[in-house]
C-alpha cells in the first residue's frame, strides 16, 4: 500500500508546517482534518513529501483524519501570495492562511467549499439609465488610458477630491465585466461600503458581492462560495477580502490607497494595499490605486516609473476646492473645544440653510476625568491609558481594551467629590452644539453610533434628508463620503498631528486635512474650511493650507531621502509583550546584541511603546532599520531561529512588525 506524506499548516502561532501521511493522494490547497495533541484541527495541505525527516516526539508520524472538501481553498496565485506574505511579515504560514480564510471553513463542522444551488441569475448587465452625464476631459483620459492597461500595470489614480474617481471606477469595472472578467474593489472601512455599494448596484443589474467582517459568518461564507465558483463578478469589501478567492479576475481597485486603515494592528500585521499588488502581480493583472492624498510609498515607486499615474486635477462640477482657514484660539475661549469665532461661522452657514462638518478625533465627552483637589487622574487597571468620560453611557471607558467602569462619585486618594472634566470628545462637542443651535439638527457619526447594523446607512440617509444641519465625527467623516450640502469644515484636533513623535505624522496629518476640506464644497464656491491651531505660524502647517497635496508630499520626500526615512529606507519594530517589563527588556537585550554586530542596520531600544501596558501586558519594543529589505528579511529569519531556542521566549510574545504605521 502506498503512503503519501504531506507538509500541512494548521492555524497555531508555530512558525512552521506539520508532517502528516495519507493512504491517498491530496491535491496542494485542499483543507484537511488532523490530530494535534489530543484536539482535531483544520489544516490546509501545503505539497506533498516524497522523504519525510520530520518525526514528532514518538518517532511516528500521524494520519490525516479526512479530507474536507473536493476544491481547493485557493489558486496558485493566492496561494503564493499567502506563502510571500507569510514570508515577507515573518509570520506563522498557517495563521496567514486561515487569516483570508471564511470563518466557518476554518473549525469542523458540515460546512464544504462547493458551488451554492443560485435561486438567482448570477449575469451583470449595465444600467445605461445610470450613465446621465457626460466624463470631464480628465475623466475621459483616465477611463482610456487605464482601459489599455494590460499584464500587472500598477496605476496611481490620483484625483482630487470631489474629481469623480468613483464613476471612473464603475467605468472601468463595465470594461472588464463586458470582456467576461470580475472585478474587486478594496476600500479601507466598513462605512464606506454602503454608499458605494448604491453607486454600483445602481450602475449594474445583478448581484454585488459585499464582505466584511461585521457581516455573519454565514453570509461571509456565502459570499466567499459565490465569487470563487463565479457566481458573483464585482466584489466590495474591507482589508479582509484582499485574497477572496474571486473566478477570472481581471482588475483590482484600491479606493483611498493611502488610508492607514488597511494595516491590521493585531495579530497577523499587514498591508492590504501591499498584498494586493503582490496578488494583482501573481494574477498578471492590472491594479489601480485611486487617492486624493497618495500614500509617500506610492508616490516613490511613481518616480521609479514602477507605477503609472493618471491625474484627475479638477472636480467633477468645475467648482474650486475650499478655502483653507488657520485660526489662531492661543487667545481666544472655547467652549468646549469650540471657538466662538468658529461657533459665528457656524451660526452664518446654519441661517443659509446649509450644513456644517466638524471634526474632532476623538469620541466620548471628555479624555480626561480628574480630581480638584489632588490631582487624582482615571485610569485603566488593564492599560497605561487614561478612562474617557462617556456622557451617554455615564461610564468610564478605556479607549485601548473596552473595560468600562463606574463613574467616580469620590476620589480614591482624598475622598473629594470636587471633579473636573478636561479636553473634549464628539459628546462633548455636539452637547455645546445643541445648546447654540437648538433646531437644527445634529448628527453625530463616530464608533458609539455606528455599533449596531445598519446605522451608518441610516445616519447617512438622515445627513442627506436634512436641509441645514451639523455633522460631527471622527475619521469616519473624512473618508470618502459625499455631503453636497456641507459648506463649512471645521477641524478641533489638528495639533496633535503637529507635536506627534510618528516619523509619519506630518504625512497622515496633511492626508487627514485634504481628505476633511474635501467634503465641503462639492456645489459651492464659496465653502470654506476653518482649521483651528494653537500654533497658526507653522511651517508645516501653512503649506498644507495652500490645499496643494502634491506639492506637500514632494517636499516630505525629499527631507525623508535625505534623512533616509521611510519609504527610502524600511522600518520594522520587533515587538514584545508580558506580564512583566523586566521578561520584556530581557529579551529585546538578547536580540539587541545581536543586532549590533549585524552592518547595514541601525537599532534603537529596548523602549516601551507610547502606550506602554494594554489589556494586562507591558509592551517594549526594539526599532530596527535598514536601507535593503532583502537585507532585513534575511536577518530576521535569522532572528526568528535563534528566538526557538531561548528559554526567555516562553516568558514573553513576540512579533515582527513590518513597514509599521505607527510606532504606538
Amino acid at each position: 500500500m502506498n503512503i503519501f506524506y504531506y507538509e500541512i499548516a494548521v492555524s497555531l502561532p508555530l512558525r512552521q508546517c506539520f508532517t502528516y501521511k495519507s493512504v491517498i493522494k491530496i491535491k496542494k490547497g485542499l483543507r484537511v482534518s488532523v490530530p494535534f495533541g489530543k484536539r482535531k484541527v483544520i489544516g490546509v495541505v501545503i505539497k506533498k513529501i516524497n522523504n519525510p525527516e520530520i518525526l514528532n516526539k514518538n518517532g511516528v508520524i500521524k494520519s490525516i483524519i479526512s479530507v474536507l472538501d473536493e476544491y481547493s481553498i485557493f489558486d496558485s496565485s493566492i496561494f503564493n501570495t499567502i506563502l510571500w506574505a507569510s514570508d515577507y511579515y515573518h509570520h506563522p504560514i498557517g495563521e496567514v492562511f486561515h487569516s483570508f480564510i471564511p470563518t466557518e471553513l476554518r473549525k469542523i463542522n458540515d460546512k464544504c467549499i462547493a458551488p451554492l444551488e443560485l435561486d438567482t441569475n448570477p449575469d451583470i448587465l449595465v444600467n445605461e439609465d445610470d450613465k446621465r452625464f457626460n466624463l470631464t476631459k480628465d475623466q475621459d483620459k483616465a477611463v482610456k488610458k487605464l482601459s489599455n492597461a494590460t499584464g500587472f500595470n500598477p496605476s496611481l489614480l490620483y484625483g482630487v477630491t470631489g474629481s469623480g474617481k468613483t464613476e471612473v471606477y464603475l467605468q472601468l469595472t463595465e470594461k472588464f465585466i463586458k470582456e467576461g472578467k470580475s472585478v474587486l474593489i478594496l476600500v479601507p472601512e466598513i462605512n464606506l461600503t454602503p454608499q458605494l455599494l448604491f453607486r454600483f448596484e445602481s450602475r449594474f443589474k445583478g448581484e454585488i458581492g459585499l464582505y466584511h467582517s461585521k457581516q455573519t459568518p454565514l453570509k461571509r461564507l456565502k459570499i466567499w462560495l459565490k465569487a470563487k465558483f463565479g457566481d458573483i463578478r464585482i466584489v466590495i469589501g474591507t482589508r479582509s477580502s484582499v485574497l477572496m478567492p474571486i473566478k477570472n479576475i481581471g482588475l483590482i481597485i484600491i479606493d483611498e490607497e493611502h488610508d492607514q486603515s488597511f494595516r491590521q494592528s493585531e495579530g497577523f500585521k499587514f498591508s492590504a494595499r501591499d498584498v494586493a499588488i503582490k496578488r494583482a502581480q501573481e494574477e498578471k493583472i492590472p491594479i489601480i490605486l485611486g487617492s486624493a492624498t497618495p500614500s509617500l510609498q506610492t508616490l516613490r515607486l511613481v518616480k521609479e516609473n514602477k507605477f503609472n499615474q493618471v491625474d484627475i486635477l479638477s472636480r467633477v462640477d468645475g467648482r474650486k476646492p475650499p478655502k483653507l482657514i488657520v485660526m489662531d484660539i492661543n487667545n481666544t475661549p472655547l467652549i468646549g473645544g469650540v471657538a466662538i469665532e468658529t461657533l459665528s461661522a457656524i451660526e452664518s452657514v446654519i441661517k443659509k440653510g446649509e450644513q456644517v462638518l466638524i471634526f474632532i478625533n476623538r469620541r466620548g465627552f471628555a479624555p480626561l476625568y480628574q480630581c480638584g483637589s489632588c490631582g487624582w487622574v482615571a485610569d485603566c487597571n488593564s492599560c497605561d491609558s487614561n478612562l474617557v468620560y462617556h456622557h451617554s453611557r455615564q461610564r468610564l471607558i478605556c479607549h485601548r481594551c473596552e473595560s468600562a467602569y463606574a463613574v467616580n462619585k469620590s476620589c480614591p486618594v482624598c475622598e473629594s467629590e470636587d471633579f473636573y472634566l478636561h479636553g473634549s470628545g464628539t459628546e462633548r462637542v455636539e452637547e455645546v452644539l445643541q445648546s447654540s443651535f437648538s433646531k437644527t439638527p445634529i448628527i453625530r457619526v463616530d464608533h458609539d453610533t455606528t455599533k449596531k447594523v445598519g446605522s451608518i446607512q441610516a445616519i447617512i440617509e438622515k445627513i442627506h434628508s436634512s436641509d441645514s444641519a451639523i455633522l460631527v465625527g471622527t475619521q469616519m467623516l473624512a473618508k470618502g463620503h459625499d455631503f453636497p450640502k456641507v459648506t463649512l469644515s471645521v477641524i478641533l484636533n489638528a495639533d496633535n498631528g503637529l507635536v506627534s513623535p510618528e516619523i509619519n505624522a506630518l504625512e497622515k496629518l496633511s492626508q487627514l486635512l485634504i481628505q476633511v476640506s474635501g467634503r465641503a464644497g462639492r456645489n459651492n464656491n464659496l465653502a470654506k474650511v476653518i482649521i483651528q491651531t494653537r500654533y497658526p505660524e507653522d511651517i508645516n502647517l501653512n503649506k498644507i493650507k495652500t490645499g496643494d497635496y502634491m506639492n506637500f508630499a514632494n517636499q516630505c520626500l525629499t527631507t525623508n531621502a535625505k534623512l533616509n526615512l521611510p519609504p527610502f529606507s524600511t522600518i520594522c519594530l520587533l515587538r514584545c509583550s508580558s506580564p512583566t517589563q523586566i521578561s520584556n527588556n530581557i529579551f529585546l537585550e538578547r536580540a539587541l546584541s545581536i543586532l549590533s554586530n549585524r552592518k547595514e542596520i541601525n537599532v534603537i531600544g529596548p523602549l516601551p511603546s507610547l502606550i506602554s501596558k494594554s489589556k494586562g501586558s507591558y509592551r517594549h519594543h526594539l526599532f530596527i532599520q535598514t536601507s535593503s529589505k532583502p537585507y532585513l528579511n534575511k536577518v530576521l529569519k535569522y532572528l526568528t531561529n535563534e528566538f526557538q531556542k531561548w528559554p526567555e521566549t516562553k516568558k514573553i510574545k513576540w512579533s515582527f512588525d513590518i513597514d509599521p504605521m505607527n510606532i504606538n
